[in-house]
């Protein structure tokens, strides 16, 4: 007969499984469903057939930390808080994996709500947005401890009226860096316009004048106080006023104020405009004798038109425009004008042409004048050429240039004689005007005996001027001419200045057997409308 047990309803019975320590544990494979308890951890594993040590039943908490990396103890997915953080952290190996966090409201602006696990918005204060450009951006400030719109970042593409069909503005305002100041009340009278003054203060003006018109008389084409009558009141032309009884100010009107006065009403301060609805005009000498009546006709039915009167009300700007030609010839009328002689455009024909070209030379010795004849002048300037004697003689250098000067200019001019002398420098020829000195050409220098000059300008330099009148300026060179040995006549003739061999204007003289001829003056050129 086989053993049996009998476990009754009340039988106690002592349940005990595979058990040792935690390094045990690791060592085996549970079986299936088979239970393990480790004896120094004090943790249950249950084994699955496979796993090395089984699996762990349940993880448990392991306490509070100010810092829980100190806890070394524990299995994976035991849990720690840190009491520092408010974090609760899960055991990863030797890692920890945090949870979740319990948030505080440190200044009363968040409410944490543990009971119902929300959290609610408290309350809000200046300092709470005080450096938060994240949270302010560009266009809100701290200013005085209160939230203000920024001074200079507020960015926005529209502005619009909130409860109101109109924004409001400030009587002051910046616009483009420019100050600006608008005048209270509401738009002004009729007819007028926005107008600043030199300190950027706006205010509501007439207009000055109706038109500007080019006139060949000082009185306007309209007189103020014309009345015309227009198929239109709707559209009024600008410097007229509906005639309509209005009563307008006399300092936005005084001319029409001094035609009109106090004839149709009104006082010291404002006139009044006559009242010209629903009415006929009758021609009269003496308007202000003239009693209304009612018209009578006797021959028939009389049509009536309805139209606008208006009344001129500013004065027109007349230019009578004048202007005067320089550098140019001018006719008006068939007559020559002089220079700075003005004419009006407008009343008179007007030709305009070129100058007549022309020029003047003065190659003689001596001093003079020349009165400009076109606004630029051509001019040359040359020195007289030297003396030889056994060598020939230099030639002189040529300044020229453009003068720049009104018509009628003076300019004192001086040429350089010729010496007479053997082996003598040129003399200088030169401009100027009211004193200044223009240009000037040095005489030519005489070449020493025995000395050969080759690559050598022979002229004695020249002054080239800086000064308004000059536009431009060049120099052109002389040179000398050959040398003298002792084995018979060589000499040459001195090299020819800018106008040519000797004889010319500022050239040297030629040597024949060691005789000389005189050498020629300078010369000083002007030359125009070429």
């Amino acid at each position: 007969m086989s053993k049996k047990i009998e476990i009754l309803e009340n039988t106690l019975l002592k349940l005990l499984v595979r058990r040792g320590t935690d390094a045990d544990r690791q060592l085996i494979t549970l079986d299936q469903g088979e239970l393990g308890f480790t004896t120094d951890s004090k943790r249950l594993f249950v084994g699955d057939g496979s796993t090395q040590g089984g699996t762990i039943a349940g993880n448990k908490f392991l306490g509070s930390s100010a810092n829980h990396e100190t806890i070394t103890e524990g299995a994976d997915g035991d849990f720690a808080f840190n009491t520092t953080t408010n974090t609760l952290y899960s055991k990863n190996g030797s890692n920890w994996d945090r949870i979740a966090v319990i948030f505080e409201a440190a200044d009363g602006s968040i409410i944490v709500d543990d009971a119902t696990g929300t959290l609610r918005v408290g309350t809000l204060s200046a300092s709470n947005f005080a450096g938060s450009t994240d949270l302010t951006g560009n266009s809100i400030e701290m200013v005085g401890g209160k939230i203000s719109l920024s001074a200079t970042q507020i960015k926005t593409n529209r502005v619009t009226p909130n409860t109101t069909s109109h924004l409001y503005l400030p009587q002051n305002l910046n616009i483009n860096a420019v100050d600006y100041q608008f005048p209270t009340g509401g738009l002004g009278a009729s007819n007028a316009f926005l107008r600043a003054d030199g300190a950027g203060n706006l205010k509501w003006s007439a207009p000055e004048s109706n038109a500007t018109l080019f006139f060949n008389s000082s009185a306007a084409a309209i007189p103020v106080g014309t009345v015309v009558a227009a198929a239109s009141g709707a559209h009024m032309p600008s410097g007229w006023l509906l005639c309509n009884g209005q009563s307008v100010a006399g300092a936005d009107y005084p001319t029409l104020s001094a035609v009109i006065g106090k004839s149709y009403g009104g006082g010291s301060v404002n006139f009044t405009l006559p009242d010209y609805t629903d009415s006929v005009h009758v021609g009269t000498t003496d308007i202000s004798s003239f009693t209304d009546g009612n018209l009578t006709n006797t021959g028939g039915d009389y049509t009536t038109k309805g139209v606008a009167y208006f009344i001129k009300a500013l004065p027109d700007s007349v230019s009578n425009p004048s202007f005067s030609v320089e550098g140019l010839n001018a006719t008006v009328n068939g007559s020559a004008i002089g220079e700075g002689d003005s004419f009006s455009p407008i009343a008179d024909d007007v030709v305009i042409a070129a100058p007549v070209p022309g020029l003047e030379a003065n190659d003689t010795a001596g001093s003079g004048t020349f009165n400009t004849q076109a606004t630029y002048t051509k001019f040359w300037v040359t020195g007289s050429g030297s003396t030889g004697g056994s060598v020939a003689g230099g030639a002189a250098s040529t300044v020229y240039g453009v003068l720049s000067a009104p018509i009628g200019t003076s300019i004192a001019y001086t040429v350089g004689a010729g010496p007479t002398t053997a082996r003598t420098n040129g003399n200088a020829s030169f401009l100027s005007v009211g004193g200044t000195e223009l240009a000037r050409s040095f005489g030519a220098i005489a070449p020493a005996r025995d000395s050969w000059a080759s690559g050598l300008t022979a002229n004695g330099g020249s002054s080239l001027p800086t000064n308004d009148y000059v536009l431009s300026v060049h120099m052109l060179s002389g040179a000398w001419g050959g040398m003298d040995t002792s084995s018979g006549d060589e000499e040459v003739n001195g090299n020819a200045s800018f106008w040519g061999g000797a004889g010319a204007p500022g050239a040297a003289n030629h040597s024949v057997g060691g005789s000389y001829e005189n050498s020629a003056d300078g010369m000083v050129k002007f030359e125009w409308g070429m």
